[in-house]
């Protein structure tokens, strides 16, 4: 497991990016591997699944054989929405379809085709899952989301939210409600502008039944506006709050399911 820096046109400074490795990946250098893609919580970083264990409770069960092996990368982008932000400095949804996938191909035995791509996240990074794969149904074959913020943003829904979220959306998007970005970022009002005669990807929504911000609700929600409009998808909702004591075990069914949609060849 390693933290790289990835060199991108699409902000400021290179991008911190944690990759771990599939157990065979430097005995089997014949192999070429699947890629799940993480993208972490509003409080979060690129380190995010080391801090919490679960790189290495992955790492393990793909030791033991009971999860199909693939690389795992998580890019750190915090606060951010995984957004290209209103103002163009921070273009996150920019790097994470073109350089961060490019370059892991390049550095990577890796397969580049989307059915060996999926994409998933929490909370924020969850939203960040959803919205990308929607606007780019053509790079991940298989999409999830653990306690997403799959949340309306729209100016006047703002006012719903806790300080932290408007803050960051604001600061992502724009302060003004004659000059942001909001509508455009909205999955809501993407997805209502869609509708797909075949599925575009496999689909995944799982959360805590005891959600503080109540995105369990947003999850079934959103899950049914998802079929609407010809994304089949299955929700999953169980025991657990919006913390690390749920994710914990919730992200490693979550990697189980990747696992079982992903080509392997």
């Amino acid at each position: 497991m390693s933290v790289e820096n990835i060199a991108t046109r699409s902000l400021p400074e290179p991008a911190k990016v944690l990759v771990l490795l599939p157990p065979s990946y430097e005995k089997d250098t014949a192999r070429r591997y699947p890629v799940l893609y993480f993208l972490h919580d509003g409080w979060g970083n690129e380190r995010s699944l080391d801090s919490s264990g679960v790189a290495a409770k992955v790492h393990a069960l793909m030791t033991q054989g009971r999860l199909p092996e693939f690389l795992l990368v998580a890019p750190g982008a915090p606060g951010s929405w995984f957004s290209d932000s209103h103002d163009g400095v921070h273009r996150y949804e920019e790097f994470l379809t073109r350089d961060l996938i490019a370059q892991v191909e390049k550095r990577y035995r890796v397969l580049a085709e989307k059915h060996a791509r999926g994409i998933t996240g929490i909370s924020m990074g969850g939203y960040g899952a959803f919205k990308v794969a929607l606007k780019h149904p053509d790079l991940y074959g298989a999409v999830s989301s653990l306690s997403g913020a799959l949340i309306p943003i729209e100016w006047d829904d703002l006012g719903r939210y806790n300080a932290f979220a408007r803050w960051t959306l604001k600061r992502v998007f724009g302060s003004s409600r004659g000059d942001n970005s909001l509508a455009s970022n909205d999955v809501w009002e993407i997805l209502r502008g869609l509708h797909f005669d075949r599925p575009p990807f496999a689909a995944h929504l799982r959360a805590g039944a005891q959600d503080i911000y109540g995105l369990n609700g947003v999850a079934a929600q959103f899950g049914a506006f998802l079929m609407e409009h010809g994304v089949p998808v299955t929700v999953m909702l169980e025991p657990g709050r919006h913390d690390w004591e749920y994710w914990r075990r919730a992200l490693l069914s979550i990697a189980e399911w990747h696992g079982r949609h992903f080509s392997y060849d």
